[in-house]
């Protein structure tokens, strides 16, 4: 399996720095990727500035009906 390709706004998530990130898009367009590719970066990376350690991570997936919204 290759290297995967990021579209730019979904490397802009990946790398978007400061408090709370949501991110929100069509099915299928790779949220899960992107929030799983996130938390990589953030608990492998040597740059301190990027670094975090696993127990001050909250990531929160979910789809409109397990919401209890409307199709």
């Amino acid at each position: 399996m290759g290297e995967r390709i990021w579209t730019p706004q979904q490397r802009s998530a990946i790398d978007a720095a400061g408090g709370t990130l949501l991110v929100s898009a069509a099915a299928g367009s790779g949220k899960t990727a992107v929030l799983v590719q996130r938390v990589i970066e953030k608990l492998t990376s040597d740059d301190p500035e990027k670094y975090c350690d696993a127990d001050r991570l909250l990531i929160v997936s979910f789809t409109r009906a397990a919401a209890g919204g409307s199709d």
